[in-house]
């Protein structure tokens, strides 16, 4: 008899046991999908994302979603053509409107040029540019790879597109003038098709939009402590070159100016790319005499 119970135990045991290992089987089956869906979530965070254009895409950052189409690029943009700019009120063409930590120039009723004509466009410093408009008001624009001298982000001149979305890692918003000399900014959530479907021009792109139909958007760390370069607009059409002075300040920046009651502001390229001039006179001059692919050139 006792044999018997001593089977009967050890037989129990087992059984337990291969019901303890199918259950363990069964949580890891169960849960295993879910680990690997949530690390494929996470890894979609710091890879852009391509969308369809005809979605709505506007509750995504811009930082993560690129639209793309199939608009044709242009190798080159042919030479470089004005636009002229027409603003409500009275004023000078140039005024200087700087503040303790920003050198602040507003143009009215001017004409625009961008210099950048192709997606690898001829590096110059600021005497150069000056020299061919001694009359203009110039800084420097768009952003460009160091390396290789390729302009940087979404670039338009002369109502050609030159370099589309989600070409580089950097530089997912614009600062567009019409041909109609409207402004306006986008971001990467709208197709190159609809931007030059609504008439643009010329694009200027590197930095984040800082202003937002009038709207100041939160520091996201984009302004830190470098020399930085902006162009932006007002309601009434005018437009603004701006460069801000060593380790200024998001804050302090935006708060300097606030009277302007801006529409729009783009963050522009910076550092040892800064530099501004006027008649053929520096206002602003390169920390380190740097040639840069893209100016704005203002008369």
């Amino acid at each position: 008899m006792k044999r018997k119970k001593s089977k009967s135990s050890k037989f129990s045991l087992i059984i337990s046991l291969l019901i303890v290992l199918a259950v363990i089987i069964s949580l890891v089956l169960v849960f295993k999908p879910f680990d690997k869906k949530k690390t494929t979530t996470s890894d979609s965070n710091t890879t852009p994302i391509k969308v369809d254009p005809s979605k709505n895409d506007t509750i995504i950052s811009s930082s993560s979603v690129v639209a793309s189409d199939d608009t044709e690029k242009a190798e080159h943009a042919g030479d470089a053509g004005w636009i002229k700019l027409s603003a409500k009120g009275s004023g000078e063409k140039f005024t200087n409107l700087s503040t303790a930590n920003v050198t602040i120039y507003k143009a009215h009723n001017v004409q625009v040029l961008k210099t950048a004509t192709s997606s690898h466009p001829s590096l110059q410093i600021l005497p150069d540019v000056m020299s061919q408009y001694p009359d203009a008001l110039i800084m420097n624009a768009s952003g460009f790879n160091m390396e290789t001298g390729d302009i940087t982000g979404f670039q338009i001149n002369n109502g050609k597109l030159l370099t589309n979305w989600g070409e580089n890692k950097r530089a997912n918003e614009a600062f567009i003038i019409n041909k109609n000399g409207s402004m306006t900014t986008y971001d990467s959530t709208t197709p190159a098709s609809k931007i030059l479907a609504n008439g643009a021009q010329q694009s200027y792109s590197f930095g984040k939009i800082l202003i937002k139909d009038g709207k100041v958007l939160p520091s996201d760390g984009a302004v830190n402590w470098m020399i930085h370069s902006f162009i932006g607009n007002d309601k009434d059409n005018n437009l603004y070159l701006m460069i801000s002075e060593t380790s200024a300040g998001y804050d302090n920046i935006m708060k300097q100016i606030a009277n302007l009651n801006l529409t729009n502001l783009v963050l522009m390229d910076g550092g040892g790319s800064s530099q501004m001039g006027l008649n053929n006179q520096a206002i602003v001059a390169s920390q380190d005499n740097r040639q840069v692919g893209d100016f704005i050139v203002i008369k």
